[in-house]
C-alpha cells in the first residue's frame, strides 16, 4: 500500500513505501545532518556535505533482525521490548493471529544509508483505524527505537516530522501507552501529539554491590520474613535456582508456568494473557530464542528437591533485569510465599552478575514497596486526527475510569470481608502481617 503523501517544502521528502513496486516520488529533501549515536559506528560526514538528506520510507516487512536494526538498537534509547528478537516475534507471531497490520516507519541518513531512526507500530481496527506502538498487550514499555542525539535532532526537523506523518498514512487515533523517560522528542517527532500521565507506574529496585548489602536497605521485619519462609522451605529437600540452558526444557517448562498461573489468576478474577493461545505462543517462541542466543531474556527456574516450584522469564538489559513472567506452585506450597522468594532469588542472582537495577515492571502492586521499588511514572501519548478517533479516547477514558472504580470497590469489599472473618483471632492473640506475592 502506497502511504498517503502530503505537501512539504518546495524540495519533497522521499517518502518510500518498499513493499510497494510503485513507490512514492524519492526527490530528496534537503536538511541539515544529524548528529551521529552516542557509541554508534557510522562513517563520518564528508567535509563537503555540509547538508545532507534523509528518507523516510513505510517497511512494513523491515526485517529486525538485521544487522542494521541489531547497531540501531545498541545506541537507542530503547528498552528490552524493542530487541529485534522480540519484535521479529510479534510481527510474525502474534500480530497476524490478532489481525494487527504492521506499520513500520524508518528514516536514513541518504548519504551513507544508515538506519537513523525505527517506528515499530501496528495498526488495529475497523470502525476506528487505530495505530499503537508494536505492543498488543505483552509489552510493559514502548519507545521510537533511535539514539537521544537523534531523536532531538528529528524532532526538531519539521520536513522529516511531515515525512513520518506522511509515511504513517490514514488513521483515527494514534496512541502511544506505557512511555518511560522524557516524552518530549517523542511528541515533537508526531506533530500535534499531546501527553498524559499512564493509568499505571512502574517500579525499579536499585541493587547494591552485594546481596548482603541489599537486603540490609529493605524493611528487616520483611527481610525476616522472607528467612522465615526459606527456613520453612528447607526440609522439603535443595533448594536450587537455575538458568536454563537446554532448549528442549522450554516447552515443558513453559506448560508448567502456565498451569501454575491458571491456579493463581483464577483465585485472583484476574486475565492472565499466557493464557491466550496466540500470546504464549509468541512468549514460547521468545523465550525459545532467549535459551538458544542469549538475549532478549532468560528462563530460570527455583528448583526444590529436583522439582520446579517458581519459573520465570526476565528480559535483560545492560544495567538491569525485568521481572516479565512467572509462575510457582501456589497448589502444593501455598503458605510458602513462592512469589516473594523468587524475586529474593532473582534479585540477589542479578547482583551476582554485576546488575544494577532489578525491574519489577508495570503495576502498582503492593509487593514491590517491600522490595523498597521506586516508583517511576509512565506516560501515554495521544494523536487524534478525526471526529471517530477523539470520540474512541473519550470512551476509552470513560470505561478504564468504570473498570477502576468497580475493582477499588470490590477489593475493599472483599478486605473488609477478610478483617471481619480474622478479627475472632486477633482478639485472641497477636496478629502476623501479611505480605502479598506478584502475580508475574
Amino acid at each position: 500500500m502506497t502511504p498517503e503523501m502530503e505537501p512539504t517544502d518546495p524540495d519533497h521528502l522521499r517518502v518510500i513505501d518498499k513493499g510497494n513496486a510503485a513507490a512514492a516520488p524519492v526527490t530528496p529533501v534537503r536538511t541539515p545532518s544529524a548528529p551521529l549515536p552516542s557509541g554508534g559506528t557510522s562513517s563520518p560526514i564528508p567535509d563537503d556535505a555540509s547538508r545532507a538528506t534523509y528518507s523516510v520510507s513505510r517497511e512494513d516487512g523491515f526485517d529486525f533482525l538485521s544487522a542494521e536494526y541489531g547497531a540501531l538498537y545498541s545506541v537507542a534509547a530503547a528498552t528490552a521490548f524493542q530487541h529485534g528478537v522480540w519484535l521479529h516475534r510479534l510481527y510474525r507471531t502474534l500480530a497476524p493471529a490478532q489481525g494487527a497490520q504492521a506499520v513500520v516507519v524508518t528514516v536514513r541518513r541518504d548519504f551513507d544509508q544508515e538506519l537513523m531512526l525505527v517506528l515499530p507500530l501496528v495498526r488495529t481496527g475497523t470502525a476506528v483505524r487505530i495505530l499503537t506502538f508494536a505492543d498488543l498487550g505483552v509489552a510493559d514499555y514502548n519507545a521510537v527505537v533511535a539514539s537521544s542525539s537523534v531523536l532531538e535532532e528529528l524532532g526538531g526537523n519539521p520536513v522529516v516530522v511531515a515525512g513520518i506523518r506522511s509515511a504513517l498514512g490514514r488513521f483515527d487515533v494514534l496512541r502511544m501507552d506505557r512511555l518511560a523517560g522524557p516524552t518530549d522528542t517523542t511528541r515533537a517527532l508526531l506533530n500535534g501529539a499531546h501527553v498524559r500521565r499512564h493509568y499505571y507506574d512502574t517500579h525499579v529496585m536499585t541493587l547494591a554491590e552485594t546481596p548482603e548489602a541489599w537486603r540490609e536497605s529493605l524493611d528487616q521485619g520483611f527481610v525476616r520474613h522472607l528467612d522465615r519462609k526459606y527456613k520453612r522451605l528447607r526440609p522439603k529437600g535443595e533448594r536450587v535456582l537455575r538458568q536454563v540452558t537446554d532448549i528442549a526444557e522450554v516447552a515443558p517448562l513453559m506448560q508448567r508456568m502456565r498451569a501454575f498461573r491458571t491456579a493463581r489468576f483464577a483465585e485472583r478474577r484476574g486475565v492472565d494473557l499466557v493464557q491466550d493461545d496466540d500470546a504464549f505462543a509468541f512468549y514460547s517462541a521468545v523465550v525459545e530464542d532467549s535459551v538458544r542466543d542469549g538475549l532478549p531474556g532468560r528462563l530460570v527456574v527455583l528448583e526444590v528437591a529436583g522439582e520446579p516450584v517458581a519459573i520465570a522469564f526476565d528480559l535483560l538489559e545492560a544495567d538491569r533485569e525485568l521481572f516479565l513472567l512467572v509462575g510457582y506452585d501456589i497448589e502444593r506450597l501455598r503458605n510458602y510465599s513462592l512469589g516473594l522468594l523468587i524475586v529474593d532469588s532473582l534479585a540477589k542472582d542479578a547482583i551476582s552478575r554485576g546488575t544494577s537495577f532489578f525491574d519489577l515492571t508495570v503495576g502498582d502492586e503492593s509487593y514491590k514497596s517491600d522490595f523498597s521499588a521506586r516508583r517511576l511514572p509512565l506516560h501515554q501519548l495521544r494523536l487524534p486526527r478525526t471526529l471517530r478517533g477523539y470520540v474512541a479516547l473519550l470512551l476509552n477514558d470513560i470505561y478504564r475510569t468504570a473498570r477502576r472504580v468497580a475493582k477499588r470497590v470490590v477489593l475493599t469489599w472483599e478486605a473488609r470481608k477478610k478483617a471481619r472473618k480474622s478479627a475472632p483471632a486477633s482478639r485472641q492473640g497477636s496478629v502476623t502481617r501479611r505480605y502479598p506475592v506478584p502475580s508475574g
